[in-house]
């Protein structure tokens, strides 16, 4: 009998190791129940975003028992909109704005918190030291007519600077304005991190002069800033999966305290989930990186004084009118 053992024991061991791979069904031989594994689709863009998230999707944290977590994360802001548009985020880390557009457009997703407030800074290789010392002079930004433009606007608004005033000057992503700034073909501009720590790298002229965040608590007296990265949950999953929700959310925030401890980890993992930041860059940035988790209700005020700014300049950045109060998830 002896001889038939391995090959027992490679039967058992292979149906086991299909069963939990397959994760379709989990069946109770005692009471002959069948538990069917929820599938959770969680999407993320690259960059800070991913960095939030990464212990959870490198470790493939249980969250709760019986789910099934699906981590994706996607290159481009137009990839990103599309699967947000589509429905096919069950919980999502997206722009701000497009928290907004997503309420407005499907009414089936909610703001249940805030994972990044603003990272980006002006900087420069010219002698300045503030925003007032921008007039007349050739800056760069990313996407005209987006959040990041709309909020530089907007501070120079506050401050009683004419954006007429500034030869302003856009390129689409920040891909292509690091390489500006790196070879001194432009010498002002508006970065986020990581971007930012890669630039100083290249480029060690480059000075940080004000970071936009900073500058908007000050303006706004706002404890937080502006929210820069949301976490939206869809509705319609909300309904019966609170717990998972609740859970997930706990994780978070742990995910990213750990990730603010532990940079050089959480640029490993990062880099191992699909980031395409390098692990390095990474763990320089986070420092400025602004990562934190806040939950919506102690950020509410944060969101609408910032949608309120945006609709001053287009409403068609938050989807064409301000979110009524159905877009604040609420705990329960």
């Amino acid at each position: 009998m002896k001889k038939f053992i391995p090959t027992i024991l490679s039967i058992v061991l292979g149906t086991m190791i299909f069963t939990g791979c397959t994760n379709v069904e989990k069946v109770s031989t005692e009471n002959k129940n069948t538990v069917v594994a929820k599938d959770v689709n969680i999407i993320t863009s690259d960059g800070l975003p991913t960095i939030a998230i990464s212990k959870l999707a490198k470790e493939k944290t249980i969250i709760k028992e019986g789910y099934n977590i699906n981590y994706s994360i996607e290159k481009t802001p137009e990839t990103l909109s599309t699967s947000i548009m589509k429905e096919e985020a069950d919980i999502a880390i997206v722009p701000s704005n497009m928290a907004a557009i997503a309420y407005n457009k499907t009414s089936n997703y909610q703001i249940a918190g805030t994972v990044g407030c603003g990272s980006f800074y002006l900087v420069s290789t010219e002698n300045i030291n503030d925003f007032d010392e921008l007039v007349g002079k050739d800056v760069w930004n990313t996407g005209k007519g987006l959040t990041p433009d709309l909020t530089v606007k907007s501070i120079l608004k506050d401050k009683g600077i004419s954006e007429e005033s500034i030869d302003f000057n856009y390129v689409n992503t920040t891909n292509e304005l690091v390489p500006l700034l790196a070879t001194g073909k432009a010498t002002t501009g508006f970065v986020p991190e990581p971007a930012l720590t890669t630039l100083i790298e290249k480029n060690p002229k480059i000075k940080i002069i004000k970071g936009l965040n900073d500058t908007w608590k000050e303006i706004n007296k706002s404890e937080n800033g502006y929210p820069q990265s949301t976490i939206i949950v869809k509705s319609s999953f909300v309904k019966e999966n609170e717990e998972f929700i609740n859970a997930f959310l706990g994780q978070v925030s742990n995910s990213i305290d750990w990730a603010n401890k532990n940079g050089e980890k959480a640029g490993e993992y990062a880099k191992e989930i699909g980031a395409s930041i390098q692990p390095d860059t990474i763990t320089k940035s986070l420092e400025r990186s602004n990562l934190k988790f806040i939950k919506i209700h102690n950020s509410q005020q944060d969101y609408k004084d910032y949608y309120s700014k945006l609709m001053n300049f287009d409403e068609k950045s938050l989807g064409g009118k301000i979110p009524d109060e159905g877009i604040y998830f609420t705990e329960k």
